[in-house]
């Protein structure tokens, strides 16, 4: 096996019979990330933010009428800011972008309900969490206390025994429920 950093060339001769697979691993860049987190804060900001309208009601008449007003770009400027204002904001931002599988990535539905014994990750499902969320397939959701300590382990070992599941409260379970019906997490064999 032959490690290769990105941006590496590298050329070879097989010698014999040989099978050559080339494995590419997500990793984000620099523009990428920004694109993403501030698509989903702009997304987010739809939702949680006042409309409030830009008022120029003190601005005289122009001689320059395309010329773009300060005080417009301190609006915006503030409006920004104001998306900015929930301190999780991009740690949210940043964990529903990496855990998001690639866009020809499906899951087939799952079971209805929970089962009784453990459960694991399928596969494809990617799981990751921060001290204030855990995020699967895209999606994010505030944990804390020992639901917190079991989606972790969860998302860290990618199973969780019967005992587990059991101990996992009413909103973790009602999650686990609903990733088992989309088959993002499946029963034990």
């Amino acid at each position: 096996m032959l490690y290769l950093p990105p941006k590496y060339a590298h050329d070879g001769i097989a010698l014999g019979e040989c099978m050559t697979y080339s494995m590419g691993f997500r990793v984000p860049d620099r523009v990428d990330l920004a694109r993403e987190v501030l698509q989903r804060l702009a997304e987010n900001a739809c939702d949680t933010m006042d409309p409030g309208l830009y008022q120029d009601r003190q601005q005289p008449a122009v001689t320059q009428p395309g010329a773009m007003p300060e005080p417009l770009v301190t609006f915006a400027r503030q409006a920004l800011q104001a998306a900015l204002q929930d301190p999780q904001a991009v740690a949210r931002a940043v964990g529903e972008y990496l855990s998001e599988p690639k866009a020809n990535v499906w899951f087939d539905g799952g079971d209805d309900a929970l089962p009784e014994g453990g459960v694991h990750l399928d596969r494809k499902t990617r799981m990751l969490y921060d001290e204030k969320h855990v995020f699967i397939n895209g999606e994010g959701f505030l944990a804390a206390g020992r639901d917190a300590r079991l989606m972790r382990q969860l998302a860290d070992s990618r199973h969780l025994n019967a005992k587990d599941v059991k101990g996992l409260g009413v909103q973790a379970r009602a999650l686990l429920d609903d990733w088992c019906a989309v088959g993002w997490v499946l029963p034990d064999a």
